[in-house]
């Protein structure tokens, strides 16, 4: 085969695995990445918007000092740096997807009850025309997270009977989201029961399943990427920095001084360790630990890049000069294994919170 050939192969081979990563994934979808165990939906979008402006604010007021000490040249190039800008990100991706996901579901006026508990949820906003395509997201979104298709049934809101020509709602009915996506959901299964509020009952009978959207799937997969990277990149910028840099550097001698570096090496570890106890439901894949040692390599390369380049060292403990060529590939590779070491704990307690979470608190919250 030509090489031609093999190149053209390979680039049907990514864009195959791409795709399937990006729409025939059981979790990236909105019900992983846009909600709470316990955080109620319209709080959760309060709390990511005001840590993306936080975050954000401390950045841009961290690259102004630099660039007022004439050291904006070199700001990018900082490991600290680069993870906090990383944590805007996510807080940027996050902020719009729970938006998206609550605006969408307001527009849906969903009520939402146990089925058995004889509880039914408050309307979310007033009743409104349904289209046909937002309820077709509904059970897509079933059918990828728990892996069985939604249960649609039309029933007519006077008599409680079959379907009628005066129908004016439609009934969704999707698993509980206490069951696995691999698990099957059999007769005796828990169900979340979605009333949907005027369907009109000819549009009902002509639903197609949409396929997700692009956009929508590759802001998700950056919000999950991100996750990943930075809940374990976080607690070692914190460590590195009040273990081995602060005793030596100090650096918090005014206000100003004081307010970034507090918040860029802990208030970044604090950010994230809610996320992962308190506002997200992400989960981290085993397989993904490629992520964390591919980035790390690639900013050890950026290191050296500096050092060849303007002949600056970021960190101290990167000099060969004084650590030996020797000492400093150890403290790499010591830097390596840390990380890999928080992404095992990371991997461990998010496991535990996706197995205990569940049996205390709904996993979709009731919008009220």
């Amino acid at each position: 085969m030509s090489a031609t050939g093999v190149l053209s192969r390979s680039k049907r081979r990514v864009g195959g695995a791409i795709h399937r990563f990006l729409f025939d994934n059981n979790y990236l979808c909105d019900e992983y990445f846009a909600t709470s165990y316990i955080v109620p939906q319209r709080a959760l979008v309060c709390v990511r918007i005001t840590a993306f402006v936080y975050c954000a604010t401390v950045l841009v007021s961290n690259l102004a000092v630099n660039i007022l000490h004439k050291a904006g040249w070199s700001w990018g190039a900082y490991f600290t740096t680069l993870t906090y800008f990383g944590i805007v990100l996510y807080y940027w991706f996050a902020a719009y997807n729970t938006t998206r996901y609550l605006l969408k579901c307001r527009s849906a006026s969903i009520y939402r009850s146990r089925s058995g508990a004889g509880v039914s949820g408050r309307a979310i906003s007033p009743p409104a025309p349904l289209p046909p395509d937002q309820l077709l997201q509904l059970a897509a979104a079933s059918h990828r997270v728990f892996g069985t298709p939604a249960s649609i049934s039309t029933v007519d809101s006077r008599t409680n009977g079959p379907e009628t020509p005066e129908l004016d709602h439609i009934r969704l009915l999707l698993p509980s989201a206490h069951t696995a996506p691999s698990d099957t959901v059999g007769a005796n299964s828990e169900h979340c029961e979605f009333s949907i509020v005027s369907m009109p009952g000819d549009e009902a009978k002509h639903l197609e399943r949409p396929s997700p959207s692009t956009a929508h799937q590759l802001s998700l997969a950056a919000q999950w990427i991100l996750y990943e990277l930075f809940t374990c990149y976080a607690p070692l910028v914190s460590l590195v920095y009040w273990i081995f840099l602060f005793p030596t550097q100090g650096g918090l001698d005014t206000p100003l001084n004081a307010w970034m570096g507090v918040s860029m090496h802990g208030v970044n570890t604090v950010l994230m360790g809610l996320e992962v106890f308190v506002f997200a439901r992400s989960s981290l894949r085993w397989t993904h630990v490629s992520l964390v040692i591919g980035v790390l390599v690639a900013y050890l390369a950026l290191v050296y890049l500096m050092v060849g380049a303007y002949g600056f060292y970021v960190y101290p403990f990167f000099e060969s000069e004084y650590f030996g060529v020797g000492g400093v590939t150890v403290i790499c590779a010591m830097i390596i294994d840390v990380a890999i070491m928080s992404w095992i704990v990371q991997l461990m307690v998010h496991r535990w919170r996706d197995a205990v979470y569940p049996r205390k608190w709904p996993p979709i919250q009731r919008i009220v």
